[in-house]
């Protein structure tokens, strides 16, 4: 039994930090033709052919595993000037981003435009600059989770066994029974992280200011190393107990630095070097999840529990960051008086 479903969802745009929240979903459905065509008249011609759109490559492969969703795999790689400033991610169970370098005005690091800015601000002119509730602050780590557009993905749902070949039930399946639903990726979808350190330069101790420097730098390091856990969600896939999730992301990164503004810092107009830390998942990216109840049981909302969790990803970063941010703190230490926004 499959049940095919193509969901178009609205993605979130995050306030910064802490604060970040995801928008409602926008939910359309749309016809769905699966390749290849099981009559050969109804072939164009254009199956298996590599078409370009939007700076990406795309084409159908046959899938090595067709019971896990449908008989092929749509492969996407950047292309043109996309095929330039892209970086294939790592593949493998466990990703990661390398970790970003640090450039400071003045020490010949600057020039770096894929490091972290760290911006030093004397103690007066931080009086005039600063929020109210920032006054007492020692250092600031700025960072906002950034998306916008549409995720295109595919649902597919399936029995849990499936059936064997001539459409019976097998026999000897020992495991709890139920569905298993895959969330399919049919376009490129893409996720910011903006960061910027700011230090306050205490004119009567000046070697504070790189202990500052420092323990912000380490948040920042943080905030980088969670983004790409957020988007591979939770590996606790268990088929005996027919529950928990699992994902296979392919995707490619880039960072820039661009020039920004940030609440708290100068009434939220005066704009700072920032950098913008960019992910991009692409096909045949997939994530998928084990319910212990029969497919004819699944509801719209359960679809929608699962959509939201793998595509509206900004309260999902503030809440992973916050915590890993902790227990930054309780292995190193909350720095003076300093309080991240």
């Amino acid at each position: 039994m499959v049940v095919l479903c193509l969901v178009v969802l609205g993605q979130s745009v995050a306030a910064h930090g802490q604060d970040a929240t995801g928008s409602a979903a926008r939910l359309r459905k749309r016809p769905v033709r699966l390749w290849p065509p099981s009559d050969p008249k109804e072939d164009d011609g254009n199956a298996g052919r590599a078409i370009e759109l939007g700076g990406w490559t795309y084409r159908a492969v046959k899938s090595s595993q067709p019971r896990d969703g449908v008989p092929w795999e749509l492969i996407v790689t950047p292309a043109g000037e996309n095929a330039v400033s892209w970086r294939k991610g790592a593949a493998g169970r466990r990703h990661m981003l390398p970790v970003a370098a640090v450039s400071r005005k003045g020490d010949g690091t600057e020039r770096n435009h894929e490091s972290i800015p760290v911006v030093e601000i004397p103690d007066v002119l931080w009086k005039q600059w600063m929020a109210a509730d920032l006054q007492d602050v020692a250092g600031i780590h700025f960072h906002e989770y950034v998306t916008d557009g549409a995720t295109s993905i595919l649902y597919t749902v399936h029995k849990v066994p499936p059936d064997d070949r001539d459409g019976n039930p097998p026999v000897s399946y020992s495991g709890r029974r139920g569905t298993r639903i895959e969330a399919t990726l049919l376009a490129p979808v893409m996720f910011n992280l903006d960061q910027t350190v700011i230090a306050r330069k205490d004119p009567l101790e000046k070697s504070l200011i790189e202990g500052r420097i420092q323990h912000e730098v380490g948040h920042a390091q943080v905030s980088q190393r969670v983004l790409l856990e957020v988007m591979r969600g939770p590996q606790d896939w268990n088929l005996e107990y027919c529950t928990g999730r699992r994902s296979r992301l392919a995707y490619y990164w880039k960072r820039e630095q661009i020039g920004r503004s940030w609440n708290g810092y100068r009434g939220g107009v005066g704009k700072l070097l920032t950098l913008r830390t960019s992910v991009v998942l692409v096909p045949p990216t997939r994530w998928s999840v084990l319910l212990p109840i029969p497919p004819e049981r699944v509801t719209q909302q359960q679809i929608q529990a699962f959509n939201d969790a793998i595509a509206l990803l900004g309260p999902q970063f503030a809440a992973v960051d916050h915590d890993a941010q902790e227990r930054f703190h309780a292995q190193h230490g909350a720095f003076e008086r300093e309080a991240r926004p």
